[in-house]
């Protein structure tokens, strides 16, 4: 027999929200290890005394964590999806019949809380999975991606400067030139072709922060940058740094090592090397790195020669005199100081360079000139590591650290966009987004430890009973 459900509302329910939301729900393990209370005392000097109450900064925190756990980066889906979820308005605090904040109010508290606080909200359940043994911290990986701003190109307007009249209607001219070139092609086969633009000459009015970089072989949009430091044990991420798209990941890597070496000594754990792609290769993040006791696991190219001339490796470089040998046993003496280039020149006597029998195979100049870079024992000490185990070691736990977790958050936690705009806003999503990763490896790694606790129990009562039988027998 064909069954038929019949609905008929009533009018009382004997029943509770935590009745009606499983023992084993995800937000429960959640509420019962993460402890937010330290908010209130974190963002008391920014409410007054009198008026109207705002909304539990506790709370606040908890909006956005679900938000991210759910993948929902628009305040107002938050909002809508929280309303009739029984899990979250259980995590949340909120009864069925309880009206929830307005989503104007996540805005508008996001803006009033400053980086500092979303910091210490990271910074607990980073100290959480260290206490947990999750964080080893001696090798650290750094990666970076972009992340799309909530802006378009069209927001695009030329930055206000003070330039000749003469040089700015002339660019004027060639730029509506190229309006018109555009637009004669739209009948065409075929999208009309990008308009050029540069940050030095343009700025998006909806989001200045923004910037404009060309995301592989996509088209040009308006991003930021978002870099993360991840410990190698359990991919629990140490720092979430975000910075404008319009620079190469090399000029923010000191910054980032002094973030982590900041975080190190706050939540005592020593950090030996790092490992990064080659876009945060430098010389100086090399002697950066090392003066800090840190060993760099980046790679760098091997330039190789492509001249018939010989090559600076054929050159011996003598300390103790500062002075090159070449190959026909002629010395280069020091001659100049290129500070820009951050190298030192070496150049051979004319003389002896005329009358050179290799000449041909040296130079074409009179003489033959070499510059050595103020890093160079700091490539060679790099050039040798890149030949070991722990190198390739090193590779390796970038590409199952910062590049896994990087699409972990863009596919589930919302790291594909920022809605909110400006680059306080960028770090701010940031230190949630990282944070609520770190929460997913703490409760696996609760569950684990739970696991293994249960299973030795079990051997403990085992073994006990074992020794009682062998004792009855005998």
């Amino acid at each position: 027999m064909t069954g038929k459900k019949k609905y008929e509302p009533k009018m009382l329910y004997s029943v509770t929200l935590d009745d009606l939301v499983p023992k084993d729900d995800f937000y429960r393990k959640l509420e019962s290890i993460l402890d937010l209370r330290f908010l209130y005392k974190e963002v008391g000097s920014l409410y007054g005394k009198t008026g109207k109450p705002s909304i539990d900064p506790v709370v606040f925190v908890k909006l956005l964590l679900y938000g991210y756990f759910e993948g929902i980066i628009s305040d107002r889906q938050l909002i809508r999806r929280v309303s009739d979820s029984l899990s979250a308005r259980y995590y949340l605090g909120y009864d069925l019949d309880e009206e929830l904040p307005w989503h104007s109010t996540i805005s508008r508290t996001r803006k009033l809380y400053n980086e500092a606080i979303f910091e210490k909200v990271f910074g607990s359940v980073l100290k959480q999975c260290i206490e947990a043994g999750l964080v080893s911290g001696e090798h650290q990986s750094i990666d970076s991606t972009l992340v799309k701003a909530n802006a378009s190109l069209d927001s695009l307007q030329r930055r206000v400067t003070i330039i000749d009249l003469k040089k700015y209607l002339e660019q004027t001219k060639q730029e509506n030139k190229l309006e018109e070139e555009k637009k004669s092609v739209k009948d065409k086969d075929g999208p009309p072709k990008q308009k050029t633009t540069s940050n030095k000459e343009y700025v998006s009015k909806t989001d200045p922060d923004s910037k404009i970089r060309k995301k592989g072989k996509h088209q040009t949009d308006l991003y930021y940058s978002t870099h993360y430091s991840v410990d190698s044990k359990n991919n629990v991420i140490t720092d979430a740094y975000a910075v404008g798209a319009d620079k190469p990941d090399m000029v923010y890597l000191p910054a980032i090592i002094e973030r982590i070496k900041i975080r190190s000594k706050e939540h005592g754990f020593h950090i030996s090397s790092i490992s990064a792609d080659k876009g945060y290769f430098s010389g100086e993040n090399l002697s950066i790195s090392e003066k800090e006791g840190i060993v760099p696991q980046i790679p760098m190219e091997d330039i190789e020669n492509r001249t018939d001339f010989y090559d600076k490796k054929e050159f011996r470089y003598d300390k103790k005199t500062d002075e090159y040998i070449c190959p026909a046993g002629n010395k280069l003496r020091y001659f100049c100081n290129k500070k820009d280039h951050k190298a030192k020149g070496y150049r051979a006597n004319k003389k002896e360079c005329v009358e050179c029998g290799l000449k041909k195979k040296c130079t074409k100049t009179q003489s033959r000139i070499i510059y050595r870079s103020y890093y160079t024992e700091e490539y060679e000490r790099l050039k040798q590591r890149m030949k070991t185990e722990e190198f390739k070691i090193a590779m390796k736990y970038r590409k199952t650290g910062p590049e896994l977790l990087f699409a972990e958050a863009k596919k589930d936690h919302g790291l594909r966009k920022f809605m909110s705009r400006g680059l306080s806003s960028a770090q701010k999503n940031s230190f949630m987004i990282a944070t609520v990763q770190n929460l997913k490896r703490l409760l696996r790694g609760n569950r684990i430890r739970k696991s293994m606790l249960g299973i030795l129990n079990y051997a403990q009562k085992y073994l006990l009973l074992k020794t009682k039988l062998e004792l009855c027998t005998c």
